[in-house]
């Protein structure tokens, strides 16, 4: 294979990387993510963030060195020949599909708060 796409720019998206890198594979590596930030770590979005002790929990990751370019804020959309996203296609020979979910909304109108990125953990603590 000479170039494998990562979908997911999480932790696990992050930890594939690193698991292709260490298994030995030389050939071209990216990372494609929906959120424009770095991988950063969930659990603490619910505790740490929301009490205002931290607001930042990003991952240590040196993406030179493991040679794995970024394409962070360009979601995917869809799969066929090439991966479809937002800023236009990519070209593969091997993909990788580590992402998350989605939250679900309550039906209605009124508002609500989700927590599942760190910009949902911001906006809540300044909520509260």
């Amino acid at each position: 294979m000479e170039r494998v796409i990562v979908v997911g720019g999480g932790l696990a998206g992050l930890r594939t990387a690193e698991a292709l890198r260490a298994q030995g594979y030389a050939g071209g590596l990216t990372m494609v993510g929906a959120e424009p930030h770095v991988p950063y770590d969930r659990p603490p979005l619910s505790k740490a963030v929301l009490r205002g002790e931290t607001g930042d929990t990003t991952v240590a990751a040196d993406f030179d060195a493991l040679g794995c370019a970024t394409l962070l804020g360009r979601r995917a959309t869809s799969l066929g020949e090439d991966l479809e996203t937002t800023e236009g296609p990519l070209a593969f020979d091997g993909l990788v599909i580590a992402t998350g979910a989605t939250p679900i909304r309550l039906p209605g109108d009124g508002p609500q708060h989700v927590l599942r990125t760190i910009d949902d953990a911001r906006a809540l603590r300044s909520a509260l």
